[in-house]
């Protein structure tokens, strides 16, 4: 699993429920898709060590208010290109950009375009995409799947999202 803290955040008993073994968990809070680059880069030799049949990746939402969405797109070309040539075999599956903020419209537009693209460019990138917007309880706030910021997951929201993220992976 790679990302930020949306990942890092991820409950062990959970995370463990998505692979058919033990899950690496390499998400960093704060982290960008530049920052996950970053990693991929100056790790890889360490990283070839691991052998995935699945890679998860769920990072973006701190790009999303800081760069353009054509940006965005950009990094995770990029993103999907690097965890292609280090695990060859392994099938990445992208979690959209989540929902966030009040009723669920924080920079909706720019998460929309971005989501919107991946889904429509997976093919072309290598990647499946999961939508788990199903998350966000409706797009209303209150909603209990959410810490109070809106942003992160609360332990039902990280059951919801584990759920989700199964259903889009389906059978190994």
């Amino acid at each position: 699993m790679l990302g930020d803290s949306l990942v890092e955040a991820w409950p062990k008993e959970l995370s463990g429920a998505l692979g058919a073994g033990p899950v690496a968990n390499l998400g960093v809070g704060r982290d960008r898709i530049q920052n996950t680059l970053w990693f991929i880069e100056h790790e890889r030799e360490r990283l070839r060590q691991i052998k995935p049949k699945r890679i998860i990746v769920l990072v973006g939402t701190n790009n999303i208010y800081l760069d353009k969405p054509c940006g965005v797109m950009q990094s995770y070309r990029k993103l999907f290109g690097e965890i292609r040539s280090l695990w060859p075999s392994g099938k990445i599956y992208s979690i959209h950009i989540l929902p966030r903020g009040e009723q669920m419209k924080g920079a909706a537009e720019n998460i929309g375009y971005v989501n919107s693209e991946l889904s429509r460019t997976s093919r072309e990138l290598g990647i499946r995409t999961i939508d788990a917007s199903g998350v966000a309880c409706g797009m209303t706030t209150p909603c209990a799947n959410y810490k109070s910021d809106l942003l992160h997951l609360t332990p039902p929201g990280y059951e919801a999202l584990t759920k989700i993220t199964r259903d889009g992976i389906g059978s190994p």
